[in-house]
């Protein structure tokens, strides 16, 4: 980290001045800020990606991931190390100008490791800013949603037939109590009468198509947590004609396939079904949403099949924690 020194080009071998040590310790300094943000980036981002991915299939533990997230990180150091060094030297940092000699004195090597040491301390802590635009809590959800996946595996599956609902859905409750993470709905699929209908409740403007204004307006009262950009790209998909709106065939296409979308993050709605069944813990049947003051008609209106009843219990950990919701919607009554 040296390099720039500059050694050698003045004859004076005395002790190097204030300045020639500062300018020494930032060359020292800002080639370790890049090693510092490179290593621990990678070291995170390889940590959690090997964590939720192979950690969970082969029960690996968190900091084993990690570990191996190191690994990569190193092996990223040691390919790129020469290219972090190069733009260091490119970027004109002021040379401190010492010779061969001043660079062996203590004085001198005590700065160059001050100015690495605090490079790299603040490279690692720039690295961490990535922790503030991660899932911290993906890991423990998929955990939790693998166990759940197998648990309740008949009844995602053949359990709106079993138990007599036309829709059944399995959500999981994020770790803020405010959200829950829908692992999608099974069910009868939506018959175009019903398609038609959410068409007319998501064309606002009445124009006979629904567009990006019109769709991010749903989706936010179906407490979907997208930004317009994941909106626009939603719409762009289903666009065939390239129009920007979504006529009825290309909005039956988009409902059929968001309806059984999978981790998708809902806000739960205070005062609403899903809030009262997270802070009481106890099952919830309404037998008409129309009349029943918790049901938001209007949502339910949007999901893109009718809801006339709904039937909502909690899933409990060994502590009584909800963790998640099981929901029936239709559930016909007994003969």
């Amino acid at each position: 980290g040296s390099g720039g020194s500059g050694a050698g080009a003045m004859e004076w071998d005395g002790p190097p001045s204030r300045q020639q040590l500062y300018r020494h310790a930032i060359c020292c300094a800002v080639p370790m800020v890049g090693f510092g943000f490179m290593d621990n980036l990678v070291m995170i981002q390889m940590g959690d990606l090997i964590d939720s991915t192979l950690g969970l299939t082969f029960g690996l533990s968190t900091l084993t991931a990690a570990a191996y997230g190191q690994v990569v990180s190193d092996v990223s150091g040691t390919l790129f190390g020469n290219t972090i060094d190069a733009f260091a030297s490119r970027i004109g940092l002021p040379s401190p100008q010492l010779t061969h000699e001043q660079l062996r004195m203590r004085a001198t090597r005590a700065a160059g490791m001050g100015g690495a040491v605090v490079g790299v301390t603040l490279g690692c802590l720039l690295g961490m800013l990535s922790l503030l635009m991660m899932d911290l809590d993906k890991r423990e959800r998929l955990q939790r949603q693998r166990e759940l996946r197998t648990l309740f595996s008949t009844l995602m599956e053949e359990g709106h037939s079993l138990i007599g609902a036309d829709y059944c859905s399995l959500q999981l409750v994020d770790s803020d109590g405010k959200h829950v993470f829908s692992m999608g709905m099974r069910g009868k699929p939506p018959s175009q009468e019903e398609l038609d209908r959410a068409f007319q409740a998501y064309d606002l403007k009445a124009s006979g198509s629904v567009d990006v204004e019109e769709l991010a307006e749903a989706l936010q009262q179906l407490g979907w947590q997208t930004n317009p950009a994941q909106v626009e790209q939603m719409l762009a998909r289903y666009d065939a004609e390239g129009t920007g709106q979504l006529h009825l065939a290309e909005f039956r296409n988009l409902m059929s396939s968001i309806i059984y979308d999978d981790e998708v993050k809902l806000r739960v709605r205070e005062g609403g079904t899903r809030h009262r069944v997270l802070t009481t813990g106890q099952m919830l049947n309404i037998k008409d949403v129309s009349s029943n003051p918790l049901c938001a008609n209007d949502a339910y209106k949007l999901r893109g099949y009718d809801v006339r009843s709904v039937l909502i219990g909690p899933v409990l950990d060994q502590d009584g924690r909800v963790i998640g919701l099981v929901e029936l919607v239709n559930k016909k009554a007994a003969a």
